[in-house]
């Protein structure tokens, strides 16, 4: 019998897909170990094309004879086939609501653990629903949003409450996005685009999948962390100049799950999080208002979502276009976030209510370069590594998780700061 592969990439000639292969080519053979992979995807001239092209960038002959695998979402049995010949899937298949599921399916029929970069809650919500059980019995982890759209929450979420000694109350994230091109065109790859379009037209169904999870289960705890007056400045984070803008995050569902796994199962009373953007200029706080409200509405119709998905340099200002973005543009896109927390000194019960003020603050930072398709493609590679080398720190068993419930107790963090992600605890001081 032939033996498995360690991973397998799916969806390995798209854009997020191909920028995973130089790091699977470094971490697979970092620290003694010595995983094998593949690529799969439809197309097998094209997955040789990418194999050939990044043999050439990165001057690695070996990377022509990495194992390729036909496989295509409209045909299930090539899937199933695929999933049979590794221990872990990286699915890079995007938009994960048209293709996600059945790749997802095929690897709890397989037994085979399961990883991606989705940022979409509904396709999230339901493969919670709808798998949870099904991994659980074959032991196997399937985690979703291992790229940026969570990881740049869960991951320094996790930093902050491995260092704040005592309870931590709440956390406000501030993301200050930044770039330095010299070069004009979009930023995002179009798939990128199709999913936030695909997730803002499930809204209404996405909070039903939420009700029957019961993501909101866990009572409120005091006291509350209030949100924030929009456009204003605050120096408690050390940037006074900047004004803050409420940003809508999907991440803030997922940190909602992972504090509900910590609640249920830890008895860790759960994080308040907040999400803000901090911006300088009047002119591009009124463009994000003016586009995010726009590209809403149009999202709740089918030939409004047509319309935003046929012209979406139009109705993003030129940040999403057909053209996939070039590597001067990605790796010029950068992010700065903040993450201010607040507690108690005191060591807390998991439902206890405070009647007092927090007596205590922690300040930290992560900075991301190229979030999409470098730290993103970093992220889903090292969430597989830690998932096949460390099982015994994951939760005691398979299911369906997010990433900081998956990987609390693992090196991730660790492994991250590692490989060159600047993520660091700036303060810790008492109020």
């Amino acid at each position: 019998m032939e033996s498995k592969l360690d991973i397998i990439v799916f969806g390995a000639t798209g854009f997020t897909g191909k920028h995973t292969l130089p790091y699977l080519h470094r971490l697979c053979q970092q620290t003694g170990r010595q995983f094998t992979w593949g690529i799969a995807g439809r197309s097998e001239q094209k997955l040789k094309g990418v194999l050939h092209e990044y043999a050439q960038k990165l001057d690695a002959s070996t990377l022509n004879s990495i194992p390729i695998i036909i496989a295509d979402v409209t045909n299930e049995l090539s899937i199933l086939e695929m999933a049979k010949k590794a221990r872990m899937i990286i699915n890079c298949c995007g938009p994960y609501q048209l293709y996600g599921e059945v790749v997802v399916k095929c690897c709890v029929m397989a037994g085979t653990n399961y990883v991606d970069v989705t940022g979409e809650p509904y396709f999230q919500e339901l493969m919670l629903l709808k798998y949870k059980k099904g991994a659980e019995e074959k032991g196997i982890y399937i985690v979703n949003s291992c790229g940026f759209d969570s990881f740049g929450s869960e991951v320094p979420l996790t930093l902050l409450t491995k260092n704040f000694h005592g309870t931590l109350n709440s956390v406000e994230i501030f993301t200050c996005p930044s770039t330095h091109a010299t070069e004009t065109g979009p930023y995002i790859n179009l798939g990128t685009w199709a999913s936030i379009v695909n997730s803002l037209g499930q809204l209404r169904s996405t909070m039903a999948l939420r009700r029957i999870n019961n993501i909101a289960s866990i009572s409120k705890m005091s006291p509350n962390c209030p949100l924030r007056l929009p456009f204003t400045k605050d120096g408690s984070i050390g940037i006074p100049n900047k004004r803050i803008v409420p940003c809508p995050s999907p991440d803030s569902d997922v940190v909602k799950r992972s504090q509900l796994y910590f609640y249920e199962n830890d008895g860790k009373r759960p994080i308040q999080v907040r999400h803000y953007y901090l911006m300088d200029s009047w002119k591009n706080i009124l463009l994000i208002i003016f586009f995010g409200l726009f590209v809403i509405i149009l999202s709740q119709c089918q030939c409004g979502r047509k319309l935003l998905l046929k012209y979406p340099k139009f109705f993003t200002g030129g940040y999403f276009d057909h053209e996939s973005p070039t590597e001067e543009l990605v790796e010029s896109t950068e992010f700065d976030m903040y993450f201010y927390g607040k507690g108690w000194k005191e060591t807390a019960e998991k439902d206890n209510q405070f009647t007092t003020p927090p007596n205590k603050s922690i300040l930290g930072r992560l900075h991301v370069v190229n979030p999409g398709y470098g730290f993103t493609c970093l992220a889903v590679v090292l969430s597989a590594i830690m998932i096949l080398t460390e099982p015994s720190n994951l939760p005691k068993k398979g299911g369906v998780y997010t990433p900081a419930a998956a990987f609390f107790k693992t090196s991730l963090v660790e492994e991250m700061q590692k490989n060159g992600v600047p993520l660091e605890i700036l303060s810790v001081n008492d109020l």
